[in-house]
């Protein structure tokens, strides 16, 4: 997926914020790593897990998948589940969908070693609805924001996934409610590469997601703007190996620009 190109071709081998623990990376010289990125939700899509090998920044337009691993998936609740290789580095199990408030728990074989990272889903926050507007930089720029309401006294993390006409943006779109917790929240979804157009039909995806895998992308966010030295962001996966294990809620809208 597009996303996961850009955070390897960023980490350059990898896959947050400045005062988190990071790890610094020799960008032309560092030897290919596992990069793991798992992801089980609750909208009705199969628990998958993409395994990669991280490559130099000079070419960072190629990532190996990773083959016969053996990926499995339990939860508190003592369940057991197998991914399958459905294809060349991609693991699924269909019947696997994720539940509110549960724990998961999932283990990577791999070359003789072992990865593992356990995630809860949060609670869901209800997206109540998508806003068109526009603001002025050098020039009118279309954008996008998602109404909710978030409740108080309550640490909630956000991430928005933004796609414009079946494109999916390489923009990482992050909320903490730290500094507006409780109310109703307008999130402004900036993207002036995007574009947008009247006609256009933008989706929207609202994650309700665990405070470490905000951490991580935040160091993504740092990194894509310039914010912080090239270095790993810390991931939830154990024996020093890249990527993540986000358990999380999942809604999506629709709005068609005007």
């Amino acid at each position: 997926m597009k996303n996961n190109l850009k955070i390897l071709a960023i980490l350059i081998i990898s896959l947050f914020c400045s005062c988190e623990k990071i790890i610094n990376v020799d960008l032309k010289s560092a030897d290919a790593k596992i990069v793991i990125e798992g992801i089980i939700d609750n909208s009705g899509n199969p628990a998958t897990v993409k395994i990669t090998k991280s490559v130099p920044f000079s070419n960072s337009s190629s990532f190996p998948t990773i083959r016969g691993a053996i990926v499995t998936i339990s939860d508190n609740d003592g369940n057991n589940y197998t991914l399958t290789e459905n294809s060349e580095g991609t693991y699924r199990n269909a019947s696997l969908i994720g539940i509110v408030g549960r724990t998961y728990q999932l283990t990577v074989n791999l070359e003789g070693k072992k990865y593992t990272a356990s995630a809860t889903i949060p609670n869901p926050i209800n997206l109540d609805t998508l806003l068109q507007d526009k603001i002025i930089i050098t020039k009118p720029v279309l954008f996008v924001s998602a109404a909710f309401d978030d409740p108080k006294a309550i640490e909630n993390n956000y991430q928005f996934i933004e796609t414009v006409n079946g494109k999916r943006s390489t923009t990482i779109f992050l909320l903490n409610d730290q500094f507006q917790d409780g109310g109703t929240i307008t999130y402004e979804m900036i993207d002036e590469e995007l574009k947008l157009k009247t006609g256009d039909t933008v989706e929207v995806e609202m994650q309700c997601i665990n405070k470490k895998i905000y951490r991580y992308l935040r160091g993504l966010e740092d990194l894509q703007f310039n914010n912080t030295v090239p270095a790993n962001p810390e991931s939830n996966l154990d024996n020093n190996v890249l990527g993540y294990f986000s358990a999380h809620t999942s809604q999506k809208k629709i709005i068609v620009i005007k």
